[in-house]
């Protein structure tokens, strides 16, 4: 797992509340939490300037660990290829939304 810092990039094993991934086709999701004890990925779609949904219900989990481990452990879908770690959710907001163009 990857932590993401301001003009460096250091390395780390823990897991932060913070998390964006990067998919194999490029694409950035950040976890977040949707309600009624579920983690989502929220894709960011640069082409259209939207946000959507990656993956189904199935893909959901009552943690940032357990979403991860939905994503790496099925054998359908777009696989994970970075996992980044942030320190506040003002970071995670900002590394998610820097390839929307406005």
């Amino acid at each position: 797992m990857k932590r993401y810092v301001e003009k460096e990039e250091e390395t780390t094993n823990e897991l932060s509340n913070w998390v964006g991934i990067e998919l194999a086709n490029g694409t950035k999701g950040a976890i977040v939490y949707i309600g009624d004890s579920r983690y989502h990925i929220i894709c960011s779609n640069s082409s259209s300037r939207s946000n959507e949904c990656c993956g189904g219900v199935e893909s959901d989990g009552s943690s940032v660990e357990e979403v991860l481990n939905c994503w790496m452990n099925t054998d359908s879908g777009t696989k994970i290829n970075q996992i980044y770690c942030f320190d506040s959710y003002k970071e995670l907001m900002q590394w998610f939304a820097n390839d929307i163009e406005g």
